[in-house]
């Protein structure tokens, strides 16, 4: 099996590195085959295991019905563990998960442009919305091995590639008006909920990794389509109408115009050649296939190959019927999946024995109709546009005649059009003149437009080579044209394509940590002091951190500088649960450190790793999750005993206290955890009398350490702590330990 796992080069031997890659299967530059033609000829795996047998980036925290497409729950109160993990045991413990979740949210976008006969045949199946709901879960995660193939020719098999799916109004909707709410506020109120979900009595304990990785992905689609983003561009409009569409023919035709000329047209920077694929939905249960039939031959000879026909059945299912439930979206900016819960409550629909139901045939035809349209029609469209572009546009620049002709442009307005030339003037020196600054966007047509395009083609597609070297091309170009937020996307995405491009080791010529440190740094600083957009800054920095605190030692220290560079930036709340999480990944990034000569030598991060912790415990606390709290705290005391001195805790009496009087507070918590959880009897007077004991306890402790407590204040953070909660030790006593003996840097 194939996997973004299997690219790492943390997984790779140094023996390895030459070895040739196995190519199975090539793409033929024709093909003949019908549109409608069984996809068994598609590369499939030789033993393809059952959907529900299927690893997925959140098997690990989402629980699965026993569908057998392996139907994954968002809902944060069914995480199934029973345990807590901790992030700090191996630096690299997550990471294959993280990759694959990184890699699978650029995914390319496909558009859904359906009649109104296609929609109420999907709220006939108990869709609350339209057909691009319907299919949208079908398209996350394709069925089989997807081969793909890079810009020098060699193929390459996913059995983990899937595409996003919209609705091609809500798309033009959005690049019309710009959303009101913020994203990140949405975001918080997200999280809240699902901490309200975890603090219900009869749900179970999850690790804060699982929560880690839901804030990860949610901030990953966060954000809704915009100029720079070529990512949220549609590579496809699939235009779906049905048997019962009067006129289908002119209805095609209609839908097609309204993509090109119409009311679902594309804003003037985002590409409008992008790919047409047209459905017919023959609807089982009401129509004549026979006649369906003949109507697919028509569409064929009008539109060419890229058609299918999909057959589904209205009815409703009954108790003889093979059903599977309606799996969930895994991926959903935090506004979408606020929405879907307000309209759950609204319809009374909470209760998760009212999910929505369909035959077990119909799920198999939409994902044979998903599988053709990404293995025959989007991925060779793709293919043949990075082709394209790359010779067109990109290999003129990366000569040394490029090169004269782009330095020509730029300052003597040589060799390049009126207008350009003409505006260069006007602009300054070093200017293109293709960027509007009035409207903030490149036109689709331009060479930044295209260079932007074709990197994001070749980064869905996993060539990080290509897309890395593409941005590096252009990326001076943004900024001589002072377009900010395309230069923070170009810096942001060279340095994550750099990050995950198997080639680029850590002993690689290519790897300098320096230059992934100005990159991400120039990338925060456009987003959120030239751009204001702190959501897609929270995403650049989440994503330097996290491929960066596995390259070794220096790069975790740059990982960790950016982690705590977004708490001051403020673009997690003080308190909330993203600061909370945040500070864990900062303390994985610290401790997971090696020292220059041994486990307790000189050069580790052990004691800024247990601080974080055991900040994270107090925030962890103070929103009412015991046994979180209670997990950071031992990780810290752990760390404190691993460094070289383990009992040099005990002489900082402030920091000694507050953990203790934590410790405390969460024996507390968790006791009264247990009582309502149902204990009774003997079992609820013992915990009683231990809870007792623990309150006389902490009253004694502060009774002795009354004269050496005060309060204290979250330096790190910038958060002030009420008198009334408890401390975070961040200012401590001099270490009585000499300089020569102590092991913190």
């Amino acid at each position: 099996m194939t996997s973004p796992a299997d690219d790492d080069p943390l997984q790779q031997q140094d023996g390895e590195s030459n070895s040739s890659v196995d190519v199975r299967k090539a793409r033929s530059p024709t093909r003949s085959e019908a549109p409608n033609a069984s996809t068994h000829s598609l590369p499939l795996r030789a033993a393809s295991p059952s959907l529900a047998s299927r690893t997925t980036t959140f098997a690990s925290t989402l629980s699965r019905s026993s569908s057998p497409n392996g139907r994954l729950s968002m809902s944060l109160s069914r995480f199934g563990r029973t345990s807590i993990g901790s992030p700090l045991a191996n630096p690299s413990e997550n990471y294959d998960e993280i990759r694959t979740l990184i890699v699978r949210a650029f995914s390319p976008l496909v558009a859904i442009c359906a009649a109104d006969e296609a929609d109420v045949l999907a709220r006939s199946k108990g869709i609350k919305n339209d057909f691009a709901t319907l299919v949208r879960p079908y398209g996350e995660r394709i069925t089989g091995k997807v081969v793909v193939r890079d810009s020098v020719g060699a193929s390459r098999a996913w059995d983990d590639f899937g595409v996003h799916i919209a609705e091609l109004g809500k798309l033009t909707r959005d690049a019309a008006s710009p959303p009101t709410t913020n994203e990140l506020d949405r975001l918080e109120e997200l999280m809240e909920q699902a901490v309200e979900h975890q603090n219900a009595p009869e749900d179970d304990p999850v690790g804060a990794s699982a929560f880690y990785r839901y804030y990860l992905s949610r901030v990953l689609q966060g954000h809704p389509i915009s100029p720079h983003e070529a990512f949220l561009h549609p590579v496809c409009a699939v235009i779906v109408i049905t048997s019962a569409t009067p006129q289908p023919i002119d209805t095609l035709r209609n839908l097609y115009q309204q993509t090109a000329q119409g009311s679902r047209t594309l804003p003037p920077y985002a590409n409008p050649e992008y790919l047409r694929y047209y459905v017919l939905v023959h609807d089982e249960d009401r129509d004549d296939f026979s006649k369906t039939s003949a109507l697919f031959d028509q569409m064929k000879r009008h539109f060419g190959l890229h058609c299918h026909l999909l057959r589904l059945r209205s009815g409703t299912p009954t108790d003889t019927d093979e059903v599977e439930p309606l799996p969930s979206c895994e991926w959903l900016a935090p506004s979408d999946e606020l929405s879907q819960q307000s309209q759950n409550t609204d319809l009374g629909d909470v209760d998760e024995s009212h999910e929505t139901l369909i035959f077990s045939a119909d799920a198999a035809a939409i994902r044979a109709c998903l599988r053709e349209l990404v293995a025959q029609s989007v991925i060779p469209h793709m293919e043949q546009r990075i082709a394209l572009w790359n010779e067109q546009v990109a290999s003129r620049r990366k000569g040394i005649s490029g090169r004269f002709m782009s330095i020509s442009r730029r300052w003597g307005g040589f060799g390049g059009s009126g207008r350009n030339s003409a505006t260069t003037g006007l602009t300054g020196s070093g200017s293109t003149g293709n960027y509007d600054a009035a409207l903030g966007y490149y036109r689709q047509d331009t060479p930044e437009a295209i260079l932007a395009k074709l990197a994001a083609f070749a980064f869905m597609l996993r060539d990080y080579k290509l897309a890395a070297s593409t941005m590096e091309l252009v990326r001076s170009d943004y900024n001589n044209d002072k377009a900010w937020k395309y230069a923070a996307g170009a810096n942001e995405i060279c340095c994550v394509a750099s990050l995950l491009n198997p080639l680029t080791g850590t002993a690689s010529a290519k790897f300098k940590l320096d230059t992934f440190d100005q990159m991400l740094d120039m990338s925060l600083h456009s987003y959120a002091t030239r751009s204001r957009d702190y959501m897609l800054a929270l995403r650049a920095m989440l994503l330097g951190l996290e491929l960066l605190k596995v390259r070794g030692k220096a790069a975790a220290e740059i990982a960790a500088k950016y982690g705590i560079k977004a708490i001051e930036l403020g673009l997690v709340t003080p308190g909330s649960i993203g600061h909370v999480l945040l500070s864990e990944r900062i303390a994985s990034c610290f401790g997971g450190q090696i020292g220059a000569g041994g486990t307790t030598s000189l050069g580790t991060r052990r004691r800024k790793a247990a601080l974080w912790n055991v900040v994270a415990a107090d925030e962890w606390m103070k929103l009412g999750m015991a046994a979180y709290a209670n997990e950071r705290l031992d990780e810290a005391r752990e760390l404190y005993a691993d460094t070289k001195y383990g009992d040099s805790i005990a002489h900082f009496t402030e920091l000694d206290g507050f953990m203790q009087q934590l410790q405390f507070t969460i024996r507390i918590k968790l006791g009264q955890g247990k009582r309502n959880r149902g204990l009774s009897g003997a079992s609820e007077v013992m915990q009683q009398e231990v809870d007792d004991e623990t309150v006389e306890d902490m009253g004694a402790h502060d009774l002795e350490n009354k004269g050496h407590r005060r309060n204290l204040s979250l330096v790190t953070t910038g958060a002030v702590m009420e008198a009334g909660a408890p401390k975070s030790p961040v200012r401590l006593r001099s270490d009585p330990l000499t300089a020569a003996e102590d092991d913190f840097e």
